[in-house]
Order: structure tokens, then C-alpha cells, then sequence
């Protein structure tokens, strides 16, 4: 299966740093609102154009693996919010559960689906309002979609090209697509 990601169109920093603090806005709305804690989903998308059929592809899939794991684990789902903007693809899902085993669960996904490396899944506990870290559950940080290294080292460093991770990116799903 082949997707693409250069069909949409590209943004700007300013629009992204934007689209942020939304994001900020609706996970404290949520947590507010709901007193739950929340998902907070986002896509790895490298480059400038974060809405595209591949990305809306890989939203999804994510949503798909969210579901399942919460239905599998009699989850109860408070509410659910998704956002499809120029700057990408978003939900934010408040949960009936203890914010440490959700994560748990989140960790699993992200480690365990095909294309689980390609999701940010975040899990903001709703009494301090902070995301909690992998490193609290003494995991690994995340790896370079390329390489063994830790992703943001190599991020940081621009060690691999676009082309190089979005063919990393579109191996991940032919894979899945088997």
C-alpha cells in the first residue's frame, strides 16, 4: 500500500506554534471539563505539509488501535474530540481510568502496533495537568524512524534527510499492509 504525503499543503512555524497552543487549550478544556484523563494524539509527520492522505491515513489506523485497546481493557471513553486542520490531525480523548495504567496502554501502542512509532500519544493526568513521560515508566526514549539512535538526537542533529524518512515512514506501512 502506498500513501502519500506531499498532497496537501505546506505550513508555516507560526502556524504550527498556533495550532499548539489550540491543542493546549482543548486538553486543558478537557481535563477541566471532563476530570478525566485525557489521550492526546498526534501523528509523526516530518516536513511542511502535516494534512495529507497518508497522514490521514496513519490518523485513522491510530484511532482504530485507541479503540481497540480501550474496548479490549472495558475502557469507558468520556469523550472524544478530533481535529483535522492544515496543521494536522489531532484528538483528544478523555478516559475513565487511572492515568498511569492508560499510559501503560499508550506505551504498549506506540511500541507494539506496525505503525505505533509513526503516533505521539500523550497522556495528560487531569490533577496536574502535565503529560506524563515514558521515562517515568522506565522505558526507552523513542527511536529514530531510520536508525537505532534516540529520535531526538537525531532530530536535533537533521542526521537524515525527508526523503530518507518518509521512506522509513512508507516502509512502516507496507509492512503493516501485508
Amino acid at each position: 500500500m502506498i500513501v502519500k504525503f506531499d498532497d496537501g499543503t505546506p505550513i508555516t512555524l507560526e502556524q504550527m506554534l498556533l495550532a499548539k497552543e489550540k491543542r493546549v487549550a482543548n486538553q486543558l478544556f478537557s481535563i477541566t471539563h471532563y476530570q478525566q484523563p485525557i489521550i492526546s494524539l498526534c501523528l509523526v509527520i516530518p516536513g511542511a505539509i502535516k494534512n495529507s492522505s497518508g497522514a490521514h491515513y496513519l490518523f485513522n489506523q491510530a484511532i482504530q488501535a485507541l479503540h481497540h485497546c480501550l474496548s479490549t481493557n472495558n475502557i469507558t471513553i468520556v469523550n472524544e474530540q478530533h481535529y483535522h486542520k492544515i496543521t494536522g490531525f489531532e484528538a483528544i480523548i478523555s478516559v475513565a481510568c487511572q492515568t498511569e495504567k492508560l499510559k501503560q496502554f499508550c506505551i504498549d501502542i506506540e511500541d507494539n502496533h506496525p505503525l505505533g512509532r509513526l503516533w505521539d500519544i500523550d497522556v495528560i493526568d487531569p490533577t496536574t495537568q502535565q503529560s506524563l513521560s515514558r521515562a517515568q515508566f522506565e522505558q526507552r526514549p523513542r527511536q529514530c524512524l531510520v536508525c537505532d539512535e534516540v529520535a531526538k538526537i537525531c532530530g536535533r542533529a537533521k542526521r537524515h534527510s525527508l526523503d530518507e524518512i518518509f521512506t522509513a515512514i512508507q516502509n512502516k506501512i507496507i509492512h503493516y499492509g501485508k
